[in-house]
């Protein structure tokens, strides 16, 4: 069953998006998609391509095995399409039909939603995989920029839901193969054990200790001392020593100014991975 989306603010939004999305132009990433899809299949979408996202829905390609992995069955963090089956119908339409190609997806897990923010080029510019992986710090602030500058977008999108005239149909085809990478994941990190967390690009030779890259880690991910002391078993005054420690190392003034330093190194990358993953 087919939906149409005319009129739509998904739709209708889009001129908006492209004005925010222009900078992408520069690093040659063309099209960039926002979509929240709730728990009961409903969703929030943001793109500036409005041509595609009709053709999407019309054509009912959010039944497709491609489509519901993306927004069901991938663990979070971000995944090149070459890693995944790009000769599913919803690949193949966009790639054909609207020369969009060649993309990277970020995937962000929430109790009731999942997050998906898209990104891709064209067809014929496969080497753009390169430069996600060598600068996917720029698709990160880019993702936190789109926040801030299309907030008032997102809060529209929400009141103007994309619903789905039937249910998607969800079948486990992918998740042995993950969860048997996160197993692989999580047994690296056991086993790559590290007590001196040497900081990316710093001139010195500056590390954290253990225990400092815990709390740091935990900061990155937005718990208060006494939450990470309870995750950690010490008290929060311990925590806040700790923390106080790391800024003195890294000669930032404030917690705001540690944790802007701490996230262009990109070190929370590579952090603790325990209840992080």
């Amino acid at each position: 069953m087919s939906l149409e989306l005319k009129n739509h603010f998904s739709l209708s939004s889009s001129s908006d998006v492209q004005v925010i999305c222009k900078i992408l132009e520069t690093i040659g990433i063309t099209y960039f998609n926002y979509i929240k899809i709730y728990n009961d299949g409903s969703r929030e979408l943001l793109t500036n391509n409005a041509s595609w996202i009709e053709h999407f829905y019309k054509n009912s390609l959010y039944k497709s095995v491609g489509t519901i992995d993306i927004e069901y069955l991938l663990p979070k963090g971000y995944f090149l399409w070459s890693e995944l089956k790009t000769d599913d119908l919803i690949y193949t339409h966009g790639r054909e039909f609207f020369n969009i190609d060649n993309g990277v997806s970020f995937v962000s897990k929430q109790k009731n939603s999942t997050t998906l923010y898209i990104f891709a080029s064209t067809r014929d510019n496969y080497l753009i995989n390169n430069f996600y992986v060598r600068n996917i710090d720029l698709l990160k602030r880019f993702i936190l920029f789109f926040q801030d500058k299309a907030a008032y977008l997102m809060t529209a999108a929400e009141k103007n839901k994309i619903y789905l005239p039937e249910k998607q149909i969800i079948k486990n085809r992918e998740c042995k193969n993950i969860i048997l990478s996160e197993m692989i994941r999580q047994k690296f990190f056991e086993e790559t054990t590290i007590e001196r967390f040497f900081i990316p690009n710093c001139e010195t030779n500056v590390y954290l200790t253990k225990r400092e890259a815990e709390c740091a880690a935990y900061m990155l991910d937005g718990a208060t001392a006494k939450q990470i002391g309870k995750l950690l078993s010490i008290s929060y005054r311990t925590v806040e020593s700790h923390l106080n420690q790391i800024k003195e190392k890294m000669n930032c003034t404030s917690k705001e100014k540690l944790i802007d330093f701490l996230l262009s190194s990109n070190i929370q990358d590579v952090l603790i991975y325990k209840e992080r993953k």
